[in-house]
């Protein structure tokens, strides 16, 4: 990053229009380079970039032969309650985090298309619910990076179109990074995630949907239901109340999951490790339920990967398919009823067989190597 030192005597950013006589907060003639606050007396600036200087993002890039450039970045403060958070960056990051504070404070950094001018900034709140944006970046080659801090329990949405996205100690949150990475950190709610091929990391959430669109993801301390589809990326899972994870063809790492498991992979291996007593799992403020809960019904489909899986306390249905692939499963004893199918391929069923016992295994390799073994 460079930066431009401005003339003397010359502001280093838009005036802010306080003219009006309720303190209105909103310019007038909103211009390239001016924003937008739609709000009454309702936002502060708190702080500017250092004096004397206009913040340069990107300066050295270039868009169909004009200079890439950027406006100074600004914080600003919403003294209105807000309850949740609507933010929009086109293509620049995004970083939302919940803090024990009152009042959310904002910081803006817009590049822009020097042949465009820079976009107008908006930010309102309507019914508890504060909107960002910048909306002619829809159209123009623009994008606005913000960092919010918001209050403990407001819910976010937010979208970068292809910008990384980090979140932390909101409430429901609801993320699509349109390709960038993105990173969720105790969630004190629901958390939904699309990012198009980004990575994903999340820990800590009461409950999460997924979908990367190929990037990996990594998720852990799910106090919930965990649901995962990452169309060929790697899946590691530690901790969640009950989870399907669809890989499309990576990896899948699982561990710590309590209640039941769907893992399908078409042609990934996978690695189950379910310990007994071991939930695993944990709330937005680190907590772990209190229950020792067990992995009891379990189904892994590898389309021709190999299934490595291992339970120190017997679940009561374990069923695994692995089309060529390779299936070892590590076992308490017994007894099971067992159906082991390698389709002609090697077998060692090492584990007691009754017909009558409460505990089932499926297996079927068709070709693929096939042990069940007893730990």
């Amino acid at each position: 990053m460079r930066s431009l030192t401005v003339p003397a005597g010359r502001p280093a950013f838009p005036a802010h229009d306080s003219r009006s006589g309720s303190g209105s907060g909103t310019t007038s003639g909103p211009g390239p380079g001016r924003w937008i606050w739609g709000l009454t007396g309702l936002i502060t600036v708190i702080g500017l970039a250092v004096p004397g200087t206009i913040l340069i993002v990107n300066g050295g890039n270039t868009h169909n032969g004009q200079a890439f450039q950027a406006t100074p970045t600004r914080t600003i403060t919403i003294t209105q309650p807000v309850s949740s958070l609507s933010v929009e960056s086109y293509g620049a990051p995004i970083q939302v985090t919940a803090r024990p504070v009152r009042r959310v404070t904002v910081t803006e950094a817009i590049s822009y298309d020097a042949g465009d001018g820079a976009p107008a900034v908006t930010a309102a709140v309507s019914g508890g619910r504060l909107t960002l944006a910048a909306p002619a970046c829809a159209k123009y080659d623009c994008s606005v990076g913000f960092t919010v801090t918001v209050p403990s329990g407001v819910a976010v949405t937010a979208e970068s179109d292809y910008g990384p996205v980090t979140v932390s100690g909101t409430a429901d949150t609801d993320l699509d990074s349109g390709g960038g990475q993105v990173t969720a950190t105790r969630i004190d709610g629901l958390l939904t995630v699309t990012s198009e091929n980004g990575n994903v990391t999340a820990s800590g959430a009461n409950g999460a949907n997924i979908d990367s669109g190929g990037g990996a993801v990594t998720a852990t301390r799910i106090n919930g239901p965990l649901t995962v589809s990452s169309e060929n990326g790697n899946i590691t899972a530690s901790g969640a109340l009950g989870a399907i994870l669809d890989s499309g063809g990576g990896a899948v790492n699982v561990a710590g999951i309590v209640g039941s498991l769907t893992v399908s992979s078409e042609n990934g291996n996978v690695v189950v490790n379910g310990q007994a007593g071991q939930p695993g799992t944990g709330a937005a403020d680190g907590s772990r339920p209190g229950n020792s809960a067990i992995l009891n019904e379990v189904m892994v489909m590898t389309g021709g990967g190999n299934a490595r899986l291992m339970f120190t306390s017997a679940p009561a249905n374990v069923n695994v398919s692995t089309s060529n692939g390779s299936a070892t499963l590590t076992m308490p004893g017994g007894p099971y009823t067992v159906t082991a199918d390698s389709g002609g391929g090697p077998a060692y069923v090492g584990v007691s067989i009754s017909t009558s016992a409460r505990h089932s295994i499926t297996v079927s390799t068709q070709g693929g190597a096939l042990s069940i073994e007893r730990n």
